[in-house]
């Protein structure tokens, strides 16, 4: 399977809502420069699984069939697109949705998530932190990472096959067992959501390491890493920026739609 990138910035998107920056002024007059909220497709020859459902996922599949779909979290752009997969919209026939127990149990019990599932057009398969789902060869693990959480627990998702890949849209902090889950990764796509903490001023709200951090945290993993889930806010998002040639001197990577990374 290949995985490829639908989406690199957090969930409000680029333009953001309430911000007048010249990023998002220029996304508004033109469509082109537009960013959709961070997410995954996991392609092989005849199967299509999307890792987050996000208010942009109408943009990103593209008329791609789906045979399944892995969640995060509760958060909004990593849930709100399954609403796409209702009456309103596709219209879905029981499509999966691999989440964690407790994310399980929030969406099937909470309107309007809960109509979907109790009317078949899509169906909860709960999978633990630490077990797995084989799709024919490639294995998809959910981990639990810390990430501030009202209703489910966060998970990133190791993608297995020839090579190994690892999705951490959201964390927290890095702790010794999240660098080393790095660490075991041949890429790794990582929560860039700041280029500095105090980015925003409610940076303490909605804590994200911010990228000058992670760059030390995780240089000596060896891995390949790209950053993820960038904030409208991030100056790396500017391909010319002095922050983003920071990243590239450093032998990381910011993450752009339609990368793609083969696993064999």
């Amino acid at each position: 399977m290949d995985v490829r990138v639908l989406g690199t910035v957090q969930d409000g998107g680029v333009p953001h809502l309430g911000c007048a920056c010249d990023l998002c002024e220029g996304a508004r007059t033109d469509p082109g420069r537009q960013r959709y909220a961070s997410s995954l497709l996991l392609a092989g020859e005849s199967t299509r699984y999307l890792i987050d459902a996000t208010p942009d996922v109408r943009f990103q599949l593209r008329g791609d069939l789906l045979d399944g779909v892995f969640l995060t979290h509760e958060h909004l752009g990593h849930l709100s697109g399954l609403l796409y997969f209702g009456p309103e919209s596709l219209a879905a026939a029981q499509l999966t949705v691999h989440c964690t127990p407790q994310l399980a149990a929030f969406v099937g019990a909470n309107e309007p998530f809960a109509g979907l599932s109790e009317q078949d057009y899509i169906e909860l398969d709960p999978v633990r932190p630490g077990s797995g789902v084989d799709l024919a060869g490639t294995v998809v693990r959910p981990r639990r990472v810390p990430h501030r959480s009202t209703h489910a627990d966060t998970v990133a998702y190791r993608i297995s096959a020839d090579r190994s890949l690892l999705y951490v849209s959201d964390i927290d902090a890095w702790t010794d067992e999240t660098i080393r889950m790095v660490a075991d990764a041949d890429v790794a796509l990582v929560d860039g959501t700041f280029w500095r903490s105090g980015e925003l001023d409610r940076y303490d709200e909605v804590p994200h390491p911010a990228i000058v951090d992670s760059m030390d945290a995780l240089d000596p993993t060896g891995t390949e890493i790209h950053f993820t889930h960038l904030n409208h806010t991030n100056p790396v998002l500017q391909p010319g920026s002095e922050e983003r040639q920071r990243v590239e001197d450093r032998g990381f990577h910011v993450a752009d739609r339609a990368d793609t990374f083969t696993l064999g």
